[in-house]
């Protein structure tokens, strides 16, 4: 891969779009400290979403199911 972008505009210089060939290294606790923080953005976003089925799925079966009968009934698998 090339480490440069070349931009072409109307009526402007040709001219290549450097970047830096030594972007700012960081240190490894700095890269864990990223890696972390992203892991438990998704665990979090897992969780909610978890949450989120969760609720829907009580709510379908409250409204399918017999309301005399309790929310909490397991469900039968038919072949």
């Amino acid at each position: 891969m090339q480490d440069r972008i070349r931009v072409i505009k109307r009526g402007a210089h040709n001219s290549m779009n450097r970047i830096p060939s030594n972007p700012i290294a960081k240190s490894a606790c700095e890269r864990e400290r990223e890696t972390v923080n992203t892991v438990k953005g998704w665990i979090a976003e897992w969780q909610k979403r978890k949450r989120a089925l969760q609720i829907a799925a009580n709510s379908i079966m409250r409204s399918i199911g017999d309301h005399s009968e309790t929310p909490t009934k397991p469900l039968v698998v038919v072949n």
